[in-house]
């Protein structure tokens, strides 16, 4: 007998529809416990069943499972719009009786199965979850999923029902992945809402400054008593109508986005012009003038979403001012401390306030959270024990909406475990994340999943039990008395040796595995940098002689190696690539002491260098070593100015050739210098130019360092002078433009 229920038209009582399954129900009680032979012998007795009206939904789930069904036993189960008597049935219903749009429920009756679904991805989700539940299918990364293979399905009696706890839970990933990954992990993209180019900091697009800063300085964010490029004015009238036009031509580009940003540039400064600051002496919050002005956009766009950013200066709630029903406010995490749960580190209070605020005025918080170390992403960040509490706390502040981004890059830490407990918490916060973890990693690592285990564990409780801050720029040196200890390091390696051994003949486990350690490898390598001549250095002093450590060198090219046969694409946010890694540690490690008249000479400079950054130690410039590929290691940085530096050799001595190194590091603000020129003395007063060095062009496109070499001149010297010009400001193209930059430098040699 057909059910009833397949065949209610959308405008039927949910009432109505609620009878008809009960009296169906009582019909097929008797039978509900039988097992379903789906396939037997590689044939089936079933087809899938939708509605002819085009539902995307239902055609979706249709062909998942259909396609996955066929890839397990070889039997291609047939999609019709209409049952056959004879044969079993899969109703895939799409109903907008389901209140959630990513609801679903699964109930087997007779010989038949009913999945019925909300109106946006419910029965897709109900797909995978027959796939995963009972049909043992697992996706673990974008690159490794496990599909069983058997002549036989047979599907247990099943009642099911599910929903999302968040109604939008996007992970960022970096990379290209299939349609299925993303619905198998029940993810959002940021492209299913926004329109094209308008997530974040949006407010060089919507008003360019290129275009309107000379003729109009007024538009654009005053700062000590100057206008600056940074930010909007949001107190200007013009601005709202310049604002409102583009957006209006945006969206009609893009009438199927529902979501629209218009926030804050991503750099900290913010108009003080009178007006605004009266704004926000009003809303004790510069959040005041951003809020005011984003709620009269959103006023011209009724049917639509207009995001905007809470994060760093505006990241605290006004007083008077309330976001509009059709405001959507990016509430960001990015300065707190990782190591422990939002809501019980103390340096989290002010965030705590801050979402408790937003929470009373604003029915539609975005969390941007972040679980990631940016500049050391594949580093150990041992943080797994905080995801679940604090995406709780999230939720429990009234946040429906989320954006983690996390490292989901291959090689990078944990990036696919991260992404696989990530996703399931945002579906269900509650979930057992132990239990979920051990299913992970018995299905990624095979028999080295206990090994694999020893390693999570052991990092997560010497962190613990530090007490330490995870800062996601931290860097690898912070914890080499802690969690990356000598002693700790030398038990996580034992662990990976026999993890190695365990999954030996398993080639794919075997390269998890590898893969996996690469961030034990680099937080070696990056403390050996740190401390060059000492006991976990590259270098032993024997006699006067450095001589290389042959097993640092070796963990070198065994990182590089995989990163190779991982096609791993980067190692940290600023898009470091493991070749431009592998080249920059080799120069570093190259170390400029044999043959270098400048070793352990006297430097001076007419503007001192950041003691942000080495201290701002001169002596980093002549100490043999040359800066790696993260500025905060033997990197000594300028911001804005121009500067010479002058270094005396104690001695005459007639060398062939004088460097000195910049680095480049445009996500950091970095660039090389526009110019370095090269003078040299006898005598410290009368100074001698020997070539100047330009970098051409608007920097898009740099190698991460620059050597700046000169040909010494055949007389003796005893001074040399570097006059180095920076760019003073990003260039156009640079998310920042504007903005002052920075010159960073390195070994001085003279040869």
């Amino acid at each position: 007998m057909e059910q009833p229920n397949w065949f209610l038209k959308n405008n039927a009582s949910l009432k109505l529809i609620f009878c008809v399954l009960f009296i169906g129900f009582l019909f097929n009680n008797a039978a509900a416990g039988n097992t379903i032979t789906l396939v037997k012998s590689g044939r089936s007795n079933y087809s899938i069943i939708i509605s002819k009206g085009e539902k995307a939904g239902e055609q979706r789930a249709a062909s998942l499972l259909q396609d996955y069904v066929f890839k397990i036993s070889g039997c291609k189960l047939p999609i019709a719009f209409e049952r056959d008597k004879k044969k079993g049935a899969i109703f895939i219903n799409e109903m907008d009786q389901i209140k959630n749009p990513d609801g679903f429920s699964i109930e087997t009756k007779g010989n038949d199965i009913y999945i019925m679904g909300g109106t946006k991805k419910g029965c897709t989700y109900a797909v995978v979850t027959i796939l995963e539940k009972y049909m043992n299918c697992h996706y673990y990364s974008p690159t490794y999923k496990i599909i069983p293979s058997s002549k036989n399905i047979n599907l247990p009696p099943i009642n099911i029902s599910d929903a999302p706890g968040n109604d939008i839970r996007i992970i960022n990933i970096s990379e290209k992945v299939d349609d299925d990954f993303i619905d198998w992990n029940r993810l959002n993209t940021v492209d299913e809402f926004y329109g094209k180019g308008y997530y974040v900091h949006t407010f060089n697009r919507l008003l360019p400054w290129p275009e309107y800063f000379k003729p109009h300085p007024e538009y654009f964010a005053q700062v000590n008593g100057k206008r600056i490029i940074d930010q909007l004015c949001l107190s200007n009238d013009e601005v709202l109508k310049i604002v409102i036009a583009q957006l209006e031509k945006e969206v009609a580009a893009q009438p199927d986005k529902k979501y629209w940003s218009v926030s804050q540039n991503d750099n900290f400064s913010y108009c003080q012009c009178k007006n605004c600051q009266k704004i926000i002496d009003e809303e004790k919050s510069p959040a005041g003038p951003v809020i005011r002005f984003v709620n009269e956009v959103a006023k011209h766009f009724p049917d639509k979403i207009i995001s905007t950013l809470a994060y760093q200066y505006s990241r605290q709630a006004p007083v008077i001012a309330k976001p509009l029903d059709n405001v959507q406010v990016m509430l960001c995490t990015i300065e707190l401390n990782r190591s422990k749960s939002i809501d019980e580190e103390p340096t989290s209070k002010s965030f705590v306030k801050d979402i408790v605020d937003w929470g009373k005025i604003c029915r539609n918080i975005y969390l941007w959270d972040y679980t990631i170390d940016f500049a050391h992403t594949v580093c150990p960040f041992p943080n797994l024990h905080v995801l679940q509490p604090n995406i709780r706390f999230f939720m429990k502040n009234n946040v429906r909406s989320h954006f983690q981004q996390t490292n989901v890059s291959r090689g990078q830490e944990f990036s696919e475990l991260k992404l696989y407990l990530i996703a399931r918490l945002l579906w269900n916060p509650d979930i057992n994340v132990d239990n979920l973890i051990n299913e992970f990693l018995k299905g990624y690592y095979g028999n080295a999943a206990p090994w694999i285990k020893k390693y999570i564990n052991q990092l997560q409780s010497e962190l613990i039990k530090s007490g330490e801050a995870l800062d996601i720029y931290g860097h690898p040196v912070g914890h080499q008395n802690s969690f990356l200890s000598s002693a700790n390091i030398k038990d996580y390696n034992n662990y990976f040796d026999k993890a190695v051994l365990a999954v030996a003949e398993d080639s794919a486990q075997l390269m998890h595995v590898k893969i996996t350690r690469l961030p034990l490898e680099y937080a070696m390598m990056e403390i050996g940098k740190n401390d060059m001549f000492g006991t976990r250095g590259w270098y032993a002093e024997q006699n006067g002689a450095f001589i290389p450590v042959k097993e640092m060198t070796a963990i070198l090219e065994d990182f590089y190696k995989t990163c190779r046969l991982a096609d791993v694409p980067r190692l940290n946010e600023s898009g470091l690539s493991p070749t431009d890694y592998y080249e920059s540690t080799k120069r570093f490690v190259n170390i400029q002491v044999k043959g270098n008249d400048a070793f352990r000479k006297k430097v001076v400079a007419d503007v001192p260098p950041s003691s942000t950054y080495s201290k701002g130690d001169l002596s980093y410039l002549t100490n043999g070593v040359r800066g790696a590929s993260d500025y905060k290691v033997h990197w000594l940085g300028w911001e804005g100015k121009d500067f010479n530096l002058a270094l005396d050799l104690g001695k005459l001595v007639k060398p062939d050739s004088i460097e000195i190194s910049s680095l480049y590091d445009p996500k950091s603000w970095i660039l090389h210098p526009k110019l370095v020129t090269c003078l040299v003395s006898e005598n410290g007063i009368d100074f001698t130019s020997i070539g100047t060095i330009n970098t051409e062009g608007n920097q898009q496109k740099e190698p991460v360092t620059k050597l700046f070499s000169f040909k010494a001149p055949p007389s003796s010297i005893r001074y040399v002078k570097f006059e180095i010009k920076g760019t003073h400001h990003l260039f156009d193209w640079h998310p920042s433009a504007g903005a002052d930059s920075w010159v960073f430098i390195d070994e001085i040699v003279v040869r």
